[in-house]
């Protein structure tokens, strides 16, 4: 087993996060490793294998000014478009109140390596994957 890069204290607070949807149908709250109704409805109407919720914000967890963010931002919503994604925005909120919520997507009906793909190049630590069941892992990606 590798070593990741990602402190664990990090990795324990995104654990801890919770990772809002703003579905049609409403607010959808992802927890690592709660099962999820809602995210395994979302996925299903979709006809999908599962989603995503992913963030181009803070690369590698160093806050950057809101422009830069929205910038980054907009170009991830472009990038899942392109890949047939249904997207919905998000924000994930961890426990400490010094750090801001994060814009995020959920995007729906891309493949667990299309999203791993897409964190990489955002230089992001990680992401949210759910399957069909609604659970949602996080994937630590360095």
């Amino acid at each position: 087993m590798s070593v990741s890069e990602v402190p664990a204290e990090l990795i324990e607070a995104y654990k801890r996060t919770q990772y809002r949807a703003f579905a049609d149908s409403g607010e959808i709250v992802l927890r690592i490793g709660e099962p999820s109704r809602a995210a395994a409805q979302l996925v299903g109407a979709a006809g999908a294998s599962g989603g995503a919720f992913i963030t181009a914000e803070n690369p590698l967890s160093v806050q950057l000014p809101a422009a830069e963010n929205a910038v980054r931002q907009g170009e991830l919503r472009k990038d899942l478009l392109k890949l047939g994604a249904s997207v919905f925005e998000g924000a994930g909120q961890g426990e400490d109140p010094s750090w801001p919520a994060e814009a995020s997507y959920a995007a729906i009906g891309i493949s667990r390596e299309q999203a791993c793909e897409l964190g990489r190049k955002y230089q992001q630590n990680a992401i949210v994957w759910f399957d069909a069941s609604g659970t949602p892992e996080l994937i630590v990606l360095r």
